[in-house]
């Protein structure tokens, strides 16, 4: 039997604010998203920059078996991470049984560029969709 083939969403990514289309919120000025796997979980970290400098980041880190796991930080009080196949990588929050956050992480055959589909509400109930485009850093 052949060796399994590395997932291509793992790794660390520099954002393409010019690529990037947004619903809701401002696009980044620029960012770095990190996805690493542990002997037992996968690892999310994401930093962004705004235009106005101010720096935003968000870590977490979980079984990536679509099983919920427990959220002691603002906002979800769960979430879930799952890895659909050796390109993509889903995540979603929920907050008193219902999902109140999803995205969807894509990277490209040749393993150069990830794609982030982010869903969520606004704060008044209306529901957005943003896209992000990741090309992948030297340093795998």
């Amino acid at each position: 039997m052949p060796p399994e083939l590395p997932d291509l969403f793992l790794g660390r990514w520099r954002l393409v604010p010019e690529l990037c289309l947004y619903e809701y919120g401002p696009v980044p000025a620029g960012g770095e998203y990190l996805i690493e796997r542990t002997e037992r979980t996968v690892r999310l970290s994401v930093t962004w920059t705004m235009t106005d400098g101010t720096t935003m980041s968000e870590n977490y880190a979980g079984r990536e078996d679509g099983s919920w796991q427990p959220h002691d930080g603002p906002g979800a009080e769960a979430y879930t991470i799952n890895r659909i196949d050796r390109h993509t990588l889903d995540s979603a929050a929920f907050r008193a049984g219902a999902t109140i956050g999803y995205a969807r992480r894509v990277a490209s055959n040749d393993g150069t560029l990830l794609v982030v589909v982010q869903d969520g509400a606004r704060d008044n109930g209306d529901k957005f969709r943003n896209f992000q485009l990741y090309r992948r850093t030297a340093d795998r």
